[in-house]
Formats: C-alpha cells, structure tokens, sequence
C-alpha cells in the first residue's frame, strides 16, 4: 500500500538562465499531437483528405485555447480581470477552464460543419474521442503545476504539494532581496505525527538549498528562522498544503558551493484530484475510441458525443466534491447552494447528454 505521496516535481522540466519550459505546456502540446494522430486515422478511414484534418484542426486549436481562456476570465474571475483586460492575454499565467473549452469547440464544430456543409453530429462524434485523450494529458499538467487540488484526505494515496509552493515564495524573496537560494526538497521524516480537523499530518523534512557564494551559511540560516514562520503562515499558497512544526529544528551543512538547511514541518494530504481525472479522461478515450472501431462508418450519429458528455460531466460534477474551489467566489455559492461552479456548469452538459442518447433510441425506434 502506498502511503502519502510528497509530491516534489518542479512545474518546469527546463530551465537555463532566461531560457524555461513548463510540464503544463508540453502535455498541452502533445494532447494536440496525440489528438491530430489519432484523428487522421479517423478520418482516413472516412474517406476525408488531410487538407479537411488540417482546416479542422485549426478551427478546435484556436477555439480550445480561447474558449478555455474565456471560460476561466467569465465565469472564475471576471472581477479581476475586468479590472486587469491586459492580464487576460497572459495565458502562460494559467487560467483556462475546461467547461469555457467545451463551449468553444461547439461554437467552431457549428461553424465548421455550416460552412464546409457536414453533419455536426458526426464530426463531434469523432472529435469528443481524441478530446478525451487530451483532458487525461492536461490533468497531468494540472499535477505537474500542483494545481486544481483534493480536498485533505487520509486515504493511503494522498499527494502532499508542498514543494512547489515554498519553492515559489523562496524565489519570490530571492528576487527581492537576492538571498542566494537555489532549490527546496521535501522527504517524509520520521518525528511524531499529529492530526488537523481529523486528518493525519505528514512529518516533513523539508531541505532548502543556498548559493555559498551568494550568501554566508550565518546569514541563510537568520533568513529562514525568521521569515519561514511568515511564509508558512501568512502565503496562502503555502498554508493549505504546510504546517510548521513547532520547533522546526533549523541545521546547516555547506558542501559543493551549496549551503543545505534542513527544517521540519508538517504536510497536508490531499485527494490527488487531477490524477483521478487523468485516469478516467483516459478510460473514457479508450471506450469511446473502442466503441468506434466496432461501428466505424455506420455510428449511430450522436452516440457517442452523447456519451462522452453524460460520462465526463457526471464524473466531473462527483469529483468536485472531492476537490478546493478554483476562486474565493466559488465559495460563497457553495454556501448558498451546496454546489460550486464546476458543478453547475457540468449540469448542463450532461442533461444534452442524456437528450441525445433519449433521441438515439427513438430514432432507433
């Protein structure tokens, strides 16, 4: 059994100087090639040109990236960024929403299908395959981003995303006032554990790492012992995953032009949300793309499109029980109504779900 996973991937699987590159946008990228294969397959065995794969790619990129983006800016955090217009071309910031994305791959199909005169069934019958292939690679980016996290949890295999955090506000102060720092690792420890609201805190290990010829081994260990205590209480970020240990027992040991300061703390386990959303975007992709192949050219039309949205809407309207609101907002909704935005913005989907397989089966009739 598996027992509390410290969750230590950095956001960026390239950086050298100036020059970085995030997880998050390679599987992007790749969920695009992925999607584009397998497609092309699909539509060979149509009978469709690749000038037809081309011109239709092109309508679901652009409309993914903006619908998403739009998403996340109307129904997460228009206050902000109606205050902010620039900020919603920031894209690289983060902030797309998965529902904003549905609606902008409806919005191009429709267009698509009007102006090149094809059943817009039938290619969202085709395309809802690949798009469930590429939500399994961009819930991996969520988890290397160590966002769109659980709930805390003490099932056997809870994340604890702590690292990402604390590296960010070590960075952020190392950008201020150049202290030198490096790098941050957290391992599990082995000091008594202790519980939160009836969930059982991880011991923490955490190991933070200074540039010896930045900063004296002195003046990084008087750095941490005073402003740890404010990262780890004040940064939000940092408090919903970390709790100081009350004596942190702060050590040094310089080698290699490194200063290694070690100080304790306590995680937060939480569902690894993103993983289960991974895994069943997955499932989902296999079973539709299976169930394609037994019909091919003869699919009933809107069989599964309407799967695909009863299946992931519903599964994505239970997970968000499992998982924090995205935004404060979401918080106060869910006092009123005892569902948050995700939730609400899922029903939908699923009711048109439902009314095309009803429709399916009369027509069947």
């Amino acid at each position: 059994m598996l027992s509390y996973i410290i969750w230590n991937v950095h956001p960026e699987f390239i950086r050298i100087g100036a020059i970085r590159a995030a997880w998050y946008g390679l599987l992007f990228a790749f969920a695009f090639l992925a999607g584009q294969y397998i497609l092309g397959k699909i539509f060979k065995i149509e009978g469709k040109t690749e000038d037809d794969l081309a011109t239709f790619s092109l309508y679901v990129i652009v409309a993914t990236v903006i619908g998403a983006r739009l998403g996340h800016v109307l129904f997460y955090q228009p206050d902000y960024y109606f205050s902010h217009p620039i900020d919603i071309f920031k894209v690289w910031e983060g902030g797309l929403a998965s529902h904003g994305a549905a609606i902008g791959i409806l919005l191009a199909v429709y267009l698509f299908s009007r102006k090149y005169k094809v059943s817009y069934l039938w290619i969202l019958d085709r395309l809802v395959i690949v798009v469930a292939l590429g939500g399994c690679f961009i819930r991996l980016g969520n988890l290397m981003n160590s966002e769109i996290i659980g709930k805390p949890s003490n099932v056997p295999f809870a994340f604890v995303f702590a690292n990402r955090w604390i590296d960010n506000a070590l960075e952020t102060y190392d950008e201020s006032y150049q202290i030198g720092y490096k790098r941050n690792f957290t391992e599990k420890a082995n000091f008594k554990d202790t519980t939160m609201r009836g969930v059982r805190l991880v011991p923490l290990q955490i190991h933070t790492y200074f540039d010896a010829e930045k900063v004296s081994q002195s003046e990084a260990m008087q750095f941490l012992q005073m402003n740890i205590p404010a990262i780890v209480n004040q940064n939000k970020d940092v408090s919903e995953h970390v709790v100081l240990s009350p004596k942190p027992n702060f050590s040094a040991i310089e080698n290699n032009q490194e200063i290694e300061i070690t100080w304790q703390a306590y995680g937060i386990p939480r569902h690894p949300s993103q993983l289960y959303e991974s895994i069943s975007s997955l499932l989902l992709f296999v079973f539709l793309l299976a169930l394609y192949y037994r019909y091919k050219q003869q699919t009933p039309e809107g069989l599964i499109f309407g799967l695909f949205l009863v299946i992931l809407f519903s599964l994505r309207f239970l997970y968000e029980f499992l998982k924090e609101n995205q935004v404060e907002g979401e918080n106060l909704l869910q006092q009123a109504i005892q569902l948050n935005l995700g939730q609400l913005l899922s029903i939908p989907f699923v009711l048109v779900g439902i009314w095309l397989l009803i429709r399916l089966k009369k027509l069947k009739k």
